[in-house]
């Protein structure tokens, strides 16, 4: 039996229901939770308010939980775009990308749990790491867009379209 037979039935379901990808609706978590983590994390360096801190640590592990589905139905939607497409490259960095966010940001949250668990605020390092992460986050969201809005990745009709003149 294959092992990720259930997943797969789970997203061709929820495809059904949305009648799109599940992807563009999850990745909605983890670049709201970053953009929060984000701005706390600037809150706090300018307010000295530790409780920002506190809010920017734990907004930070919320996206990164969502973005262990966004990777799960990424790459799901990845594998369906055929490599001579020229939206397959534009994928790939979309994808090789996001993994360099995703690990910014799990640095920063180890970081910030050490720093925390020692009694101190997060570093400045510590901070730089995520807002690299949400710089970089902004980018791999925009080149997703192209692959919706410019190429018709994942939207069904236009998939069916491109299938049909094949």
């Amino acid at each position: 039996m294959d092992p990720i037979a259930p997943l797969s039935k789970l997203m061709d379901k929820t495809e059904d229901l949305l009648g799109h990808s599940p992807h563009p609706a999850i990745v909605a978590l983890p670049i709201g939770a970053w953009a929060v983590s984000n701005t706390c994390d600037t809150l706090g360096l300018l307010t000295g308010d530790e409780r920002y801190d506190d809010v920017a640590r734990v907004s930070m592990a919320v996206g990164l939980t969502g973005a262990a589905f966004a990777v799960v139905t990424g790459l799901r939607d990845y594998s369906f775009i055929p490599k001579d497409r020229p939206s397959h490259d534009i994928a790939t960095s979309h994808g090789l990308g996001n993994a360099v966010v995703g690990s910014l940001f799990t640095a920063s949250y180890i970081l910030r749990v050490r720093e925390r668990d020692e009694g101190r605020r997060p570093g400045l390092a510590t901070r730089l790491l995520a807002l690299a992460g949400g710089g970089l986050a902004l980018y791999t969201a925009w080149l997703g867009g192209v692959l919706v809005e410019e190429y018709g990745e994942s939207v069904k009709p236009v998939m069916e379209h491109a299938e049909a003149e094949a």
